[in-house]
Order: C-alpha cells, then sequence, then structure tokens
C-alpha cells in the first residue's frame, strides 16, 4: 500500500513539473510574439460593406477608435507623420478579389514602398480582413509574403494546424454570412419588384428619384427636367424626328441633360431600352416578367414599342430633313413662278454666316435667286396677323364638331368592347400556357411556353393601356376645343411662341396647302382652313397636333 502511494507522489510531482515547463514554454511564445508585435510599426485597417454605413453608421470611425485602444493596450506605435495617420480605409462589399479595394491595395504599395520596415495590421474583425474563404487565404499569403504580422480584438491568430483550423472555420462562418445575407436582400428585393415596385436606387434611373405617395410608402417620381426630355427622346425617336441614335444624343447634350456631364451613345441606348420609363417593371435577370408598376410612366408602352422595333430594325419612318429650327417654313412655301418647293441654307459671307431661302430650280425664270430669311418670314408674320376667323364661323364649327364627337363617342365604344373581348382572350391565353409550362416534363417545352407568356403578357399591357386612353368625357372634348379654337382665334401668338414644333402647328392648323412666294410680290392670296378635326385630337390623345381638315373653308 505504501509502495502505491509513493508512485502517486511521484507521478503527480512529474506532472506538476510537465505542466510548468509548458506553461513557462507558453509564456515565452508569448513575450517572443509580444516584443515581435513592439518592434514593427502598426496599420490600421478599416472596412465598410456599402457607402450607406460610412456616412450615415459612422462604421469607419468606430473600427479606427476601437483599433486604436487596441494597439494602445498592446504597447503598438501606430504610424503617424503628421500627413499620414496610419489607417487605410474601404467601403466595400461582398469577396472576391481584394486587391479591387482601393484601401487594401493603397496597404500593400504602402508596405512595398517601405520595404525595410517590419508591420504588424489591426483589424476591428476576422471578417474586415476577407469575408471569402479563398480571398481570406490569398490575402494571407500576400501577407506572409511580405512578413507583416496580423491582430485583431477579436482573435488570436497561431501559425499551428489548430490555428489554422480555427481560422479557417471563422472565414468559412463569414463567407456563409455574407451569401446568405445576399440571398435574404435578393428574395426581398425580387419580391418587391413582382409586386410592382422598383427596388434599386432611383440616382441609377434618370428622370426618376425617390418620392412618397398617400398609398406607396417608397416610389419613383418624376425628376424634371429630365423626365421631359427623355419623353421628347422617346417620341422624337419613335415618330422619326430623330433617325439615329446620334440624333438622340445631340438633343439631350443640347438640352443639357444630366447636369452638363458627359455622356456617351451607351446611355442613349439604356435610356431607350428601359421599360421603366413606360410604367413597366422588369428585370429578366431574376425572372422578373414585365408587369405595370406602381410609378407613373414618362411615355406610353405603344410608343415604347415603336422605338425597340426602330432599335431592332423592324421598321423605318421616312422623315423630312429638311425641317430644321433655323428654317421653319422650309418645305412649306413654294416659289410663285415654277411652284417648286423652296429650299434653304446658310451662306458664308466674308465675316459671318448669312440664312437664305431659295428656289433650287435652274429652269425657273428667277434661277437660283436668294431671299433673306427674316425678309420673307417677316412678311409672313404680316399675313398670320391678318388671318382672323369670325366669330359666326367659330360657332357654326363647334356646333358641327359637337355632332361629330357624338359619333366619334360610339366609334370609341364600339372599339373599346372590342379590346376588352380581345382583353380578356389573352389572360384566358395566359393562365392555359401557365398551367401547361408547369405540368411540362420537358425543359425546353416549358421554355417556348414561358416565351408565349411573355409575349401576351406584354400584349395585355398594350390593350390595358389602349382601353385607358380612350376613356374620354365631355370635359376632355370641351378642354380640348376650346384650346385648339384659342389658337385658331390667333395663330400669330402660336407662331411666335417658342419652339419648332409650335411653328409647325400653326401651319398646319391654318393652311390648307402650301403657300407661294414671290420676291417681289410676297405672298399669294393663300387657301385657309380652319377650323382642325378636334376629334383626332381626342382620339389619339395628341396635344394639339392634328392634321389640317378641308371640309370647311373661311371665305
Amino acid at each position: 500500500m505504501g509502495t502505491l502511494f509513493s508512485l502517486m507522489h511521484k507521478s503527480w510531482n512529474c506532472g506538476i513539473v510537465c505542466a510548468c515547463l509548458l506553461i513557462k514554454q507558453w509564456m515565452l511564445t508569448l513575450i517572443k510574439s509580444y516584443n515581435s508585435h513592439m518592434e514593427r510599426e502598426t496599420l490600421i485597417y478599416c472596412r465598410v460593406s456599402s457607402e450607406r454605413q460610412e456616412k450615415e453608421g459612422h462604421g469607419l470611425d468606430s473600427q479606427e477608435h476601437r483599433c486604436r485602444e487596441f494597439a494602445q493596450a498592446k504597447g503598438y506605435q501606430v504610424v503617424d507623420d503628421g500627413e499620414f495617420r496610419g489607417v487605410f480605409r474601404d467601403s466595400f462589399t461582398g469577396g472576391g478579389d481584394f486587391m479591387q479595394r482601393p484601401g487594401m491595395s493603397a496597404l500593400l504599395t504602402y508596405v512595398d514602398k517601405n520595404g525595410h520596415k517590419d508591420f504588424v495590421v489591426v483589424f476591428d474583425d476576422l471578417s474586415r480582413f476577407a469575408r471569402d474563404v479563398g480571398a481570406h487565404f490569398r490575402l494571407r499569403q500576400e501577407f506572409d509574403e511580405r512578413g507583416i504580422l496580423i491582430d485583431c480584438p477579436n482573435f488570436t491568430f497561431e501559425n499551428t494546424p489548430e490555428g489554422e483550423l480555427v481560422e479557417t472555420m471563422m472565414a468559412a462562418q463569414h463567407q456563409y454570412h455574407r451569401k446568405n445575407n445576399r440571398r435574404q436582400v435578393i428574395q426581398k428585393q425580387k419580391a418587391r419588384l413582382e409586386s410592382g415596385y422598383w427596388a434599386f436606387n432611383a440616382k441609377d434611373i434618370p428622370g426618376y428619384k425617390r418620392g412618397d405617395h398617400p398609398l406607396h410608402k417608397w416610389i419613383l417620381v418624376k425628376n424634371e427636367p429630365e423626365a421631359s426630355i427623355i419623353k421628347e427622346a422617346f417620341e422624337g425617336c419613335a415618330d422619326g424626328r430623330f433617325v439615329e441614335q446620334t440624333d438622340v444624343l445631340n438633343y439631350l447634350r443640347r438640352n443639357n441633360f444630366r447636369g452638363g456631364k458627359k455622356i456617351y451613345l451607351s446611355l442613349v441606348k439604356r435610356l431607350l431600352t428601359r421599360v421603366l420609363y413606360a410604367g413597366c417593371i422588369e428585370f429578366p435577370d431574376w425572372e422578373v416578367s414585365r408587369r405595370r408598376g406602381h410609378h407613373e410612366a414618362i411615355v406610353s408602352l405603344e410608343t415604347f414599342e415603336k422605338v425597340q422595333e426602330k432599335l431592332e430594325g423592324k421598321s423605318y419612318v421616312v422623315t423630312r430633313k429638311d425641317t430644321t429650327a433655323d428654317f421653319p417654313l422650309r418645305g412649306f412655301v413654294k416659289c410663285e413662278h415654277c411652284k417648286e418647293l423652296l429650299t434653304a441654307s446658310w451662306s458664308t459671307g466674308k465675316t459671318k454666316k448669312h440664312p437664305y431661302y431659295r428656289c433650287k430650280n435652274k429652269a425657273c425664270v428667277v434661277g437660283n435667286k436668294s431671299i433673306r430669311k427674316d425678309e420673307m418670314e417677316g412678311r409672313f408674320e404680316d399675313l398670320l396677323q391678318e388671318i382672323v376667323p369670325t366669330e359666326a364661323a367659330l360657332k357654326l364649327t363647334k356646333v358641327l364638331f359637337e355632332k361629330r364627337w357624338q359619333k366619334k363617342i360610339s366609334e370609341f365604344e364600339k372599339n373599346t368592347k372590342g379590346d376588352v373581348s380581345r382583353l380578356k382572350e389573352v389572360k384566358e391565353r395566359v393562365e392555359l400556357l401557365s398551367i401547361r409550362a408547369a405540368k411540362a416534363k420537358n425543359d425546353t417545352v416549358a421554355e417556348k411556353y414561358e416565351e408565349q407568356i411573355g409575349k401576351l403578357a406584354n400584349e395585355e399591357l398594350l390593350i390595358s393601356e389602349k382601353i385607358q386612353s380612350q376613356q374620354v368625357t365631355e370635359k376632355d372634348f370641351g378642354t380640348a376645343l376650346n384650346e385648339v379654337f384659342g389658337v385658331i382665334k390667333s395663330p400669330y401668338n402660336l407662331w411666335v411662341s417658342e419652339g419648332m414644333n409650335s411653328k409647325r402647328l400653326a401651319l398646319r392648323l391654318v393652311f390648307a396647302e402650301q403657300i407661294a412666294y414671290s420676291s417681289e410680290t410676297g405672298f399669294g392670296t393663300p387657301e385657309l382652313s380652319l377650323p382642325v378635326r378636334v376629334f383626332e385630337l381626342i382620339g389619339t390623345g395628341k396635344s394639339l397636333d392634328v392634321d389640317l381638315g378641308r371640309q370647311y373653308r373661311n371665305t
């Protein structure tokens, strides 16, 4: 029994001695590591995942403060030469290439430039180092190759198999959290898109800004004057005034689009292909098909589709190339002698350019005689001021138009019934194809069904928009009629107003055909046409942009 106790006592003493030796070795390792860190200059690296965190959450400042306190507690000396205080910052989200982070790239460059020095880099948390396992150890390798040591308040780095295992597990956990957060964000954004709301930054969408609505907490609202400029770009492209994308580009530049910032053709293509401007939401990358959005449209879906056809080369619009703002009468005034339309151009003098109209018919008796722009347009303004319809003629015309309006209402109702019927057929077809796509066992067949569903869904939106645009009232008619007759009473006022469209409209409202001009006698007796077909204005929804009626003459 005594022998047993003696052996146990010796074993106990031996264990204590071994433990003491291990503790001593660990202390020596810590002291060596501490001294190694103390001999090095210290740098601080801070990182947040978004600009919002940087600006609103003061995340970078709080990280720097915590790192400095940690460095002070461990006796580290953070680099501070007055101009540079030893801190590198990043606002960068996700994993991947760490060299894409400006702050991290600058840190490594700084170390390379000071290769004669040794450094220790302090992080607020291991997740600031990298949130991707592969990137984490690639960055660790970059640090090891430069002899950089790293330290962190929340984690102790050890160059042991056990330390590497724990570090790998922590890096994997951070990678999981990053990917899981991204998945949750995408799910929420996709749900919002499917509900008809734009789920991304409004700053990336020219013509819109973030706004409030009585029924919607966050929604896109028009941002002027960009919205009106974009509307004109779409409509000009659709009706042929802008033949090429370069024409749209020049129009945007003339109107100081984007506050004078440089704009390129790539921006034009993005603008003209965004169905968002037609009041719809679509995001194919997340399989969100086109649907009506809750925000206000800048252009109609019909106009948008016309532009897409032009961009894809499916339609071609013949446009006049002689209707410029410099010569509003070009293409409308003809020569008194040969009846050929006058052309116009700028002639270069000794000191400056001069604008002229001229007859280009070489066989004409006046030859290629030039007519000064101010002379002819001045006489035309005098002619417009003389054109004043009688009150009796206007009253009679209003009565005739009211009768024509009632007939047009009947046509609207008939067309609307046909559109409603077609809309019902389209919805039923979409529902049937959706069922077939869900039951399809072949992926190719399912994709074909989905393609058909997408086309029908777009047709559904077009028909719905058409039905809504045809819902006009007596109030609409009365407002439009008064507006048109206000113009007819004084076409001169419309002519002298700003804008080429207003001048061309005045020509169509007042004159039945081209008017003749002679440099000796001025304008001949024009054939007038008053008033216009107001029911076309109501039917097409265009702002006063109607053709000249020939039914009624002002005698």
